[in-house]
């Protein structure tokens, strides 16, 4: 690249900037007494200082960072190395044996310097410089010196700084904005669900009536085991009451599931390191509330035979317990006679409660509440069947059930439409970013002017102090070097003559 007039390409070392590492504190102080020492990961992603995490040592005047200094962490995970942050800040601080201490000379300024050399990071420059340890890796102080920067003239500088942070808080602000509809996505669908289940999508009123769903499922159960006597499923509970519309029923969910196939957990330790050929499905295999195209872990047949009773079948909801709760999918044609793990429930819906309402009904308000209320542990929370069973649901008449389905999976679209285009502004944002830095460090962000003072006369001022600078410590350590003359040499002839003579009289 061809750089502007002005402008000169130069090493740390060679613009005379002054590197210094850090040191080990050994131990830091219990008591938040002391400075605060810092560590690679109070330097943000931004090229900040975060001091919400800090610890602190007994005072070191040696490892101090003062306002304007710039710290550049040089070991420790290769994801930080490179990192680079300008000190802003009038409390004392000192800084650990992961950083180097950087204090720039006149030809550059301390804002543009430690906003190039974290840039380079951004980009992965000192990725193709890093020394690699057995547990870390790192840029030593000598290496960093031989970085190769551009540097415009000091006044250019300025200006490029300038309208950096004039373009980066504009894309600060919004990549807040961007940020904020990211997190109100999740919240608008639960808002959707919980708005369809309560009604609050169907005004029109429905002459339909509601199956019996509890005879319905005893009929099911007489069909398949004859006079069996058959199991009574628990009422709802409805200690807190949801929303009822007018014309809709509440039933607990056993007394909506298939009483053959009841709710139940699935496979205890599925997993196998070899030989799986059943899939079966996870928690994690429902982020997002979906299982359309996800590549399940594969268990035995065996364990597979032994848990029998909990394989799922098109149509089927599964449902999380344990670790969260707040993840359900309807189960697509393409999973039938898979499994699920001891984490997740089945449930096999009954004929007049479609698979999708139930889905969204798990997943508006009132059903997590009612899942976090029963939810138990201490590390890691779970809800247990009998509380799965019992939990309360609000069933409309069928035709209203495929109203909301089809109402719902229309708004949903625009909500998913929506949360792509966040998505896609968020990418745009970090590439205008990276293109603002470029244009910076290329001459394109700001005009030059004739009157600055080029950089090349700056760095050759600098050059010439320190090799004069090292001149005079030459001569200096020459100097220290030289041996005492001899006495005798040193003694005047005058006073030889007269110490001879005051010898001989002596003797006389």
């Amino acid at each position: 690249m061809e750089l502007p007039s002005g402008w000169v390409r130069a090493t740390l070392g060679e613009l005379g900037v002054e590197a210094q590492a850090g040191f080990a504190s050994g131990r830091h102080n219990r008591d938040g007494l002391g400075i605060i020492h810092l560590r690679p990961m109070n330097v943000t992603r931004a090229g900040g200082l975060d001091l919400t995490d800090v610890r602190y040592i007994s005072d070191d005047t040696d490892r101090r960072v003062v306002d304007g200094d710039v710290l550049f962490n040089n070991t420790n995970s290769p994801v930080l190395v490179g990192k680079t942050a300008l000190v802003k800040s009038k409390i004392p601080l000192a800084f650990s044996n992961h950083m180097t201490r950087l204090r720039p000379s006149p030809a550059v300024s301390s804002e543009f310097l430690a906003i190039q050399l974290h840039w380079l990071w951004r980009v992965g420059y000192f990725r193709s410089v890093l020394k690699n340890h057995v547990n870390q890796a790192s840029v030593p102080a000598k290496q960093l010196l031989q970085t190769p920067i551009v540097v415009p003239p000091i006044e250019e500088q300025q200006r490029i700084v300038e309208a950096i942070d004039a373009q980066l808080s504009r894309l600060g602000a919004a990549d807040e904005a961007l940020a904020h509809a990211k997190l109100m996505a999740p919240l608008q669908i639960r808002s959707l669900y919980t708005a369809a289940t309560e009604g609050k999508f169907t005004a029109r009123v429905i002459a339909e009536s509601l199956p019996d769903f509890r005879k319905r499922r005893e009929e099911i159960w007489k069909s398949v085991n004859g006079n069996k006597k058959y199991k009574i499923p628990v009422v709802a509970d409805i200690s807190v009451s949801p929303v009822v519309p007018g014309g809709w029923e509440v039933l607990s969910l056993e007394e909506l599931s298939d009483p053959i196939r009841i709710i139940r957990y699935g496979i205890l330790m599925p997993r196998v390191k070899f030989g799986g050929t059943v899939p079966y499905v996870e928690v994690k295999d429902l982020l997002g509330c979906s299982l359309q195209g996800k590549e399940l872990h594969l268990t035995s047949e065996e364990l597979d035979e032994k848990f029998a009773g909990a394989r799922i079948r098109a149509g089927d909801v599964v449902l999380a317990v344990r670790g969260s709760y707040d993840r359900s999918a309807v189960v697509p044609d393409s999973l039938s006679s898979a499994n699920v793990s001891r984490d997740v429930a089945r449930i096999a819906p009954l004929p007049g409660l479609e698979d999708e309402y139930l889905q969204i009904y798990l997943q508006s308000r009132f059903a997590q509440q009612y899942l976090k209320r029963h939810a138990r542990g201490v590390a890691v929370k779970g809800v247990n069947i009998a509380a799965i069973r019992a939990m309360p649901v609000v069933v409309p008449p069928l035709t209203v059930q495929r109203e909301i389905i089809e109402c719902v999976q229309q708004r949903q679209t625009a909500i998913d439409a929506a949360g792509e285009a966040v998505a896609r502004s968020i990418r745009r944002s970090a590439t205008l970013r990276q293109a603002v830095l470029s244009r910076a460090f290329n001459g394109r962000l700001v005009s030059q002017r004739s009157g600055d003072e080029h950089a090349s006369l700056v760095i050759e001022r600098i050059r010439t102090e320190v090799e004069a600078s090292r001149g005079a410590e030459k001569v200096a350590r020459r100097r220290r070097r030289v041996k005492p003359a001899d006495v005798s040499q040193a003694v005047p002839s005058t006073f030889s003559a007269s110490y001879e003579t005051v010898q001989q009289e002596s003797k006389l």
